[in-house]
């Protein structure tokens, strides 16, 4: 589960599934013995979807144990023209690029938050760890991805390839300024 819930975040997805198969020769791909679609909310990050979908699969398994136990369970054929297979996230899927749209920055960041390895740029050689953060609506023009807008209270502004995005916590704290680029 832990590779699906940061995938469906890291890629804006709307709707995983908690889901449970019997097993055959392939990863996840025999029939289907329960499943229960969940909604991302706006406010999930990878430890709010992560309890929520394993509140989700606890509730399954009180619900079709005693089934499998009474052998009257159903298999669901898989339509494998709609399955998909995560595959392993590497390092490298973790680091910002600030090409990317604020959007798509922010869910890399969301999917990747605690408790997991957290999103990160590098900075002066080191890792950055960005554990939270938000898309601002920019309307400055040719303006170079990656450029810090603001720093304040509220955190960094950093310019995306499209608008920009806040980062509200990183770790270790650096000492950024306007002007600067990432």
């Amino acid at each position: 589960k832990t590779s699906s819930e940061t995938w469906t975040l890291v890629l804006g997805l709307k709707e995983p599934a908690s889901t449970f198969f019997f097993m055959d020769e392939c990863a996840d791909s025999g029939d289907i013995l329960s499943q229960q679609r969940l909604s991302i909310r706006d406010s999930d990050d990878a430890g709010t979807l992560y309890k929520r979908m394993t509140q989700t699969a606890l509730k399954q398994i009180e619900e079709f144990v005693p089934i499998l136990a009474r052998r009257s369970y159903k298999r669901i054929p898989q339509d494998h023209s709609k399955a998909n297979y995560w595959r392993k996230r590497g390092r490298l899927d973790g680091q910002i690029d600030w090409r990317m749209p604020a959007q798509s920055i922010h869910n890399l960041v969301r999917g990747l938050t605690k408790p997991y390895v957290g999103a990160h740029f590098i900075y002066n050689g080191n890792d950055v760890k960005v554990w939270q953060s938000e898309p601002v609506q920019e309307a400055t023009l040719n303006i170079e991805p990656g450029k810090i807008l603001t720093v304040d209270a509220l955190g960094i502004v950093v310019k995306a390839g499209i608008d920009a995005v806040r980062l509200v916590h990183i770790e270790p704290q650096v000492n950024l300024s306007p002007e600067q680029y990432l």
